[in-house]
């Protein structure tokens, strides 16, 4: 008889969660081995013994067959004395090893559970809170690791025999599922709506004719509450802004499945993918019929639509559906204008009331909010445009590891980083930190995270603006402190999450961002090389007349930008214009940039898309971040020739001079040309220009190699022509995938940035 052998096997990433000590388990006893596997602090342990050959192969499918919501990063095998065991179990959790174990992100519900909950003859027909080892709440009920019921918000509830059979045994998909439950002995909904109270399905029931009957309600998810209503009842959708006070800002439908996504919208593959995904973020879909959804996505050619990724959402449609519902709910946040979502019933009692005419809510707790990701397909790859539910708190992979490091991210789309050896994990989408409940918010995921992580950074990375509230957290740390420039920080969050070491020149092209010189700055090309960052090219700086109010009132930039282009003459056949601005406001604005007061100098490519958007008639005033740009991308089509820009050669690099296209795009307004000409020639010119002063810049520095970032490369025709004019000419073109390439991108190139010693160039 062969001797046995018994080896001592540490499987690190995302192995806690997601039914990968079932998966050793059926491994080893289908290889006839003995030993144990148990979850510990460094991911997963297993012991094995049998056969040599046995245990071979037992190791090597322990990766090729893995669950599909895990992720192995690494397997390191050690020999063991031999212990002659006769079984292979699952032994209790915990041990001495250092903390290294990843809680795996909220899965959405598989198509086995799916199955089941619709299935009436099912004992968890329409049960809202089935699972199993492949779907369910993970970080959003887990509070500590090794990652077991008693360490998450279900500890208190009791299986009962049913479900304590199919978590102990190891032929069933429920097998070890920490979230396990039935109606029997798990959680349940409760719904409160005009003083009456129901729990159970005749909750669920009750919430499908409120829904109907064109009624607003708060429905608590994974992560936190929705507002949800019908997406076609205007006066609901209207009642429904009203209480957010978005007049504009596009909400996001949930509609019942895939083929219903495809009846409003065109769905690409691997948008199909995306949406019917574990991580179900919210996509960014192209409109079948443009006009469609105004409650939704108004003047927006795209909408925002989810599939139904928790049980609760399912079984809410099978009974709207029963009902002859089969269109869209509108479901945004269950919060207010830059507040945190609301996570549990009082903070909906004491927030939401005012919008919510009920109030679906149940009895497991949240413990980490987090609001829904979104994504979008561009330049042949999924994007984020935020990262949460789904995602968070998945590592990214870096290229190296280091000591510990907090990067505290920016105010706008706040995320932070934290660095645990060579990954680094971003904290869900936190929002707005002028808003104090966004800076609690900021400060309980803070320690959430520490306490999982089980890290102490010694370095804090922030912003380099002094007035921000992200940099102030950020000095109230201990350690040390390092202010990283905003606009390199958004460059080497491309580098970070694509492990690139090499030079390269990185675009970063967003509204505002704090310059060394005390500007705003917002169109930098910056060369990257040997630790070293500088800027070598930028748009040529123009007054912001009220800085910020330059966002909201899109007329403000444009009147500079046109005063510039034309000088003196501006007022003739340019002025007309601005005949729809309140004259008195705009002679104020005009005295302003001519005594240089409250007019910061800027060079964003934000605040001069804001512009074109005016310039092109488009959009005047605004409600809501980026929405006349957004606009401005809806109408544009490949008709219409590139607007010019200037380019000149200056000391250190080149100036890019905006006239030229601002005097084209006045031109044909004045010609009345339609808004999608406008939209092509400033599209097409802003792609031309930066291919053009990208390649003049790689032939000055012989560094053929881009990384892509900020907000305004959220723009998919930007982002795609930019790319492809690159390629063309034999570039290597890199943007963010893993992260945001927004501000909610930004802490992990400030963490790469103290990580790898990075400084601005002498």
């Amino acid at each position: 008889m062969a001797s046995l052998v018994r080896k001592k096997i540490l499987v690190k990433g995302v192995v806690q969660g997601v039914g990968f000590r079932p998966h050793v388990y059926k491994l080893a006893v289908a290889h006839a081995l003995a030993g144990w596997v148990k979850n510990d602090a460094a991911g997963v342990t297993i012991e094995a013994e049998g056969r040599l050959s046995s245990v071979k192969t037992f190791i090597r499918e322990i990766t090729l067959k893995k669950p599909a919501a895990a992720r192995v990063d690494s397997v390191f095998v050690s020999a063991v004395a031999a212990a002659g065991e006769k079984n292979f179990c699952i032994a209790k959790s915990g041990g001495k090893a250092a903390a290294s174990a990843i809680i795996p992100a909220d899965l959405a519900l598989c198509p086995d559970c799916r199955r089941e909950l619709l299935e009436p003859s099912d004992r968890r027909y329409v049960y809202p809170f089935t699972n199993c080892t492949n779907c369910g709440p993970r970080f959003t009920i887990v509070k500590s690791v090794p990652y077991d019921r008693p360490a998450t918000t279900m500890a208190g509830f009791k299986m009962c025999p049913d479900c304590l059979a199919e978590y102990g045994d190891p032929l069933d998909r429920r097998f070890h599922a920490q979230p396990n439950a039935c109606p029997v002995c798990g959680p349940s909904v409760s719904l409160e709506w005009a003083g009456r109270s129901l729990t159970g399905l005749p909750a669920l029931e009750q919430t499908a004719t409120l829904l109907l009957s064109g009624r607003i309600g708060a429905l608590q998810s994974l992560g936190g509450f929705h507002l949800a209503c019908r997406a076609d009842s205007p006066a609901a959708v209207k009642k429904l802004r009203a209480a957010k006070k978005r007049p504009h800002k596009p909400f996001a439908v949930m509609v019942s499945s895939l083929a219903a996504a495809r009846l409003i919208c065109s769905v690409s593959r691997l948008e199909a993918g995306a949406l019917s995904s574990p991580e179900a973020p919210v996509m960014m879909l192209r409109k079948l019929a443009p006009g469609s959804f105004p409650g939704a996505a108004p003047a927006l050619s795209k909408l925002g639509v989810m599939l139904p990724y928790t049980p609760l959402h399912a079984a809410l449609f099978r009974l709207l559906e029963k009902k002859g519902f089969t269109g869209a709910l509108l479901m945004t946040s269950g919060n207010f204008r830059d507040e945190p979502i609301c996570k549990d019933r009082a903070e909906v009692k004491a927030r939401l009331s005012g919008a919510a005419s009920f109030s679906l809510f149940h009895d497991r707790p949240i413990h980490n909010r987090v609001d829904d990701s979104v994504a979008y397909e561009a330049a042949g790859g999924l994007r984020l445009a935020r990262r949460a539910r789904g995602f968070v708190p998945a590592g990214i992979k870096l290229a190296s590891a280091g000591a510990p490091v907090l990067a505290c991210g920016a105010d706008l789309k706040n995320a932070f980083c934290l660095t645990r050896g060579g990954e680094a994990f971003l904290s869900q989408h936190i929002g707005d930190l002028s808003e104090p409940r966004n800076q609690a918010f900021f400060k309980e995921t803070l320690a959430n995270f520490r306490r999982l992580l089980k890290v102490s950074p010694a370095v804090a990375a922030h912003d380099l603006h002094p007035d921000y509230a992200s940099s102030a957290l950020a000095r109230a740390l201990p350690g040390k402190k390092t202010a990283v420039q905003h606009h390199a920080a958004h460059a080497l969050s491309v580098a970070a999450e694509h492990g690139l070491e090499t030079p390269f020149i990185g675009l970063s092209f967003d509204g505002t961002g704090y310059g060394t010189d005390g500007k705003i700055w917002g169109s930098e090309f910056m060369v990257f090389k040997d630790r070293t960052w500088r800027r070598a090219a930028h748009l040529d700086y123009f007054p912001l007349p009220g800085g910020d109010a330059g966002a909201l009132e899109t007329w403000r930039p444009a009147l500079a930008l046109v005063r510039n282009a034309f000088g003196p003459a501006w007022r003739g056949p340019a002025g007309r214009i601005f005949s729809g601005v309140p004259a008195a406001k705009s002679r104020t604005v005009e005295r302003m940039i001519e005594a240089g007061l409250n007019c910061p100098a800027t060079s964003s490519l934000g605040r001069l898309f804001d512009a074109f958007s005016f310039l092109s008639g488009i959009r005047g005033e605004t409600t809501y971040e980026a929405q006349g740009p957004m606009e401005l991308e809806s109408v544009y089509g490949p008709a219409g020739a590139a607007y010019s820009f200037d380019v000149k050669k200056v000391p250190g690099g080149y100036l890019v001079d905006p006239a030229p296209a601002v005097r084209a795009a006045v031109r044909d307004r004045l010609a009345g040309r339609p808004a999608a000409l406008i939209s092509a020639g400033v599209h097409k010119g802003l792609a031309a220009m930066a291919v053009e002063t990208a390649c003049r810049l790689s032939k000055d520095t012989g560094i053929k190699t881009f990384c892509l970032s900020g907000g305004v490369f959220q723009n998919r025709t930007l982002l795609e022509l930019v790319t492809t004019g690159l390629e063309r000419r034999g570039c290597g073109v890199y943007a963010n995938r893993l992260v945001p390439a927004n501000d909610g991108g930004l802490a992990l190139g400030q963490a790469w940035y103290v990580l790898k010693g990075y400084r601005q160039a002498e």
